[in-house]
């Protein structure tokens, strides 16, 4: 299972998907969070067929994601 970063620009309204794990190789943009994953999912399986018709390995997953809370009278 591969960590996805989803980053939000607010200079055009739209997010980004990346996996660190692939090195900005692959990226998922759309109008929204979920529209940008589903592209990156679509692209990352199309750059791991890639891989493997050329018959190189895939990365391995060194990357987990977890989120946690901040007290209010720190944000």
């Amino acid at each position: 299972m591969y960590a996805v970063v989803i980053e939000y620009d607010p200079q055009n309204g739209s997010y980004g998907a990346t996996s660190p794990d692939f090195d900005d190789a692959v990226v998922g943009v759309g109008k929204t969070a979920e529209e940008a994953v589903e592209r990156f999912r679509n692209a990352l399986e199309g750059h791991i067929a890639f891989l493997r018709e050329r018959g190189e390995p895939l990365p391995e997953a060194h990357y987990a994601v977890t989120s946690i809370e901040i007290a209010s009278h720190f944000v």
